[in-house]
């Protein structure tokens, strides 16, 4: 159990009226706990009161590795003769829980959670999004992650510089994706889903997987994956030329490159996600690729891939010291080809500090 966050997560549910927050398997429970606990058919559920102590509720043969992994003296297991129903209703009388309002995890808890609950209380369930006030807390990364986020793109810089080393004429995609994930292990990480290899006019397309296809001389081919490492990841994207590039794609390389360093060097503590993405969206538009800029400029990342907060044009929240996001604008030409450039960055108080280091300038 972290101390420090589960009193700050409290101190704002309280702010907020919430007699309890309850957290599903998932990130968030991993950030208060330290635990990880799988998602299944089987309902389990940690509930945080404002006033009061924590408890879980879980399948009994889970119920050992919960109280002590998540340092939690009350754990309230049910049997899978008699099923979750009884002994949650049986949970929640017992702590005192269900006349006020609960915050829960729109994104994580299920229908199944949800009429669990609603079963146990007694008149109507009352609910908000605790999730949000989660968000809040897990923007501002302590010590500790900031650590493990650098260890991650650091992992990340070593396995995109090996991709370089193995992208020549001939190769495939898939062959590509599958010599990173190879480094990736060697480093001692993982992808935690698919890595995306996208060569020739197929680089247009902003999430294609890796196909059989062959990597043609005078193309371009970007390489975005992410690595998990201690629970933490690290993202990022190159787009490698195949031989000598020229023409449209060179120039829209270079556009792409100019507003990703544009977007780097201008950020800082107060500025919105929104006003970071036009850094970057305005000057691809000013140079007349605007319409083939398809995406938001980046996303925050931590325990999870995508999280708050995201660098897009409606996000008018300020940016804060201890936010971890990625920068990434990109540029797909249908027909012709795509660049994307991806950096993981951290907000200090004089801008951003660039965690992905390995070369931008591909073409030089």
């Amino acid at each position: 159990m972290n101390k420090m966050r589960v009193d700050r997560l409290l101190e704002q549910a309280k702010s907020q009226g919430l007699e309890a927050v309850v957290i599903m398997p998932g990130p968030n429970l991993v950030y208060l706990t330290g635990i990880e606990v799988h998602l299944s058919e089987r309902p389990a559920m940690l509930f945080f009161p404002v006033n009061g102590e924590p408890f879980a509720f879980c399948p009994a043969f889970e119920a050992e590795r919960i109280a002590a992994g998540a340092a939690i003296a009350k754990v309230f297991a049910w049997r899978e003769e008699e099923g979750p129903a009884p002994v949650l209703k049986q949970a929640l009388e017992r702590m005192g829980i269900g006349g006020g309002l609960l915050g829960i995890e729109y994104r994580y808890m299920r229908v199944l959670e949800r009429e669990l609950l609603a079963d146990a209380v007694p008149g109507t369930l009352r609910y908000a999004d605790a999730g949000l006030l989660l968000a809040d807390l897990r923007m501002q990364k302590d010590a500790e992650e900031l650590a493990l986020i650098q260890q991650a793109a650091a992992i990340a810089d070593a396995a995109v510089k090996a991709g370089h080393a193995f992208i020549k004429p001939g190769v495939t995609e898939s062959q590509v994706a599958a010599y990173i994930d190879g480094e990736l292990q060697k480093l001692g990480a993982e992808p935690p889903f698919e890595i995306y290899v996208a060569s020739g006019p197929r680089s247009a397309i902003p999430h294609a997987g890796p196909t059989d296809r062959v990597l043609q001389e005078g193309e371009l081919v970007w390489v975005d994956f992410v690595c998990l490492h201690k629970g933490y990841v690290g993202d990022i994207t190159r787009t490698y030329p195949v031989g000598k590039v020229s023409g449209k794609l060179a120039e829209i390389y270079q556009i792409c490159l100019d507003a990703q360093a544009k977007a780097r060097a201008e950020v800082r503590p107060g500025m919105t996600g929104a006003q970071v993405d036009a850094i970057a969206r305005d000057y691809i538009t000013a140079k007349g690729y605007g319409e083939y800029f398809t995406h938001r400029t980046g996303h925050g990342f931590g325990l999870e891939v995508h999280e708050e907060p995201y660098i897009v044009g409606s996000n008018d929240r300020p940016l804060a010291i201890g936010n971890a996001f990625t920068i990434e604008p990109g540029i797909y030409v249908p027909g012709l080809g795509g660049v994307r450039i991806e950096d993981d960055v951290v907000l200090e108080a004089g801008g951003a500090r660039v965690l992905t280091q390995y070369p931008r300038n591909l073409l030089a």
